[in-house]
């Protein structure tokens, strides 16, 4: 009687470090997937922050096209008389303060007409890390200045 009951002893503790180690190994078959989850992840982040300075400099190039196409004065043709037209220029003095967004300051650019599109800029700032570095100031601006020059004068 003795032997059976050591023999289910050693049965029962066998057991238990049978179901230890399955538990382990699933364990850790979870962690690697988890890690290369991890991985795919961490690269779509930065494959998708590619794509967002990608396009904030398409929207750069783009404004830039738009602002030279407006100011590049037109050809007259044969039958007109040739007069010199200066495109009008707008120009602002920008008061930024203390807790303004980027957003407020990119508004008011485009009410001043010195940019065409307020998302833009305001794209442009974030994409290229300057929406936290805008001064506190009061800076010239006008509408002949591109996007990138723009963040430049007031993230100094």
């Amino acid at each position: 009687m003795n032997k059976t009951i050591r023999n289910i002893g050693i049965g029962l503790f066998l057991a238990g470090v049978a179901f230890q180690i399955g538990e382990f190994v699933e364990k850790e078959e979870i962690t690697s997937t988890s890690a290369i989850t991890q991985d795919a992840y961490d690269q779509a982040q930065q494959e998708l922050s590619d794509v967002k300075k990608q396009l904030a400099t398409l929207q750069l190039d783009l404004n830039n096209a738009q602002q030279v196409q407006t100011n590049a004065p037109e050809e007259p043709t044969e039958t007109e008389t040739t007069t010199k037209h200066t495109p009008s220029e707008t120009s602002m003095t920008l008061s930024i303060q203390l807790g303004m967004a980027s957003s407020e300051i990119s508004a008011k650019l485009e009410d001043a007409g010195i940019i065409l599109n307020k998302v833009d800029m305001d794209n442009y700032l974030s994409d290229q890390g300057l929406a936290g570095r805008i001064q506190v100031g009061n800076y010239e601006l006008n509408s002949s200045m591109s996007l990138k020059q723009i963040a430049e004068t007031i993230t100094r």
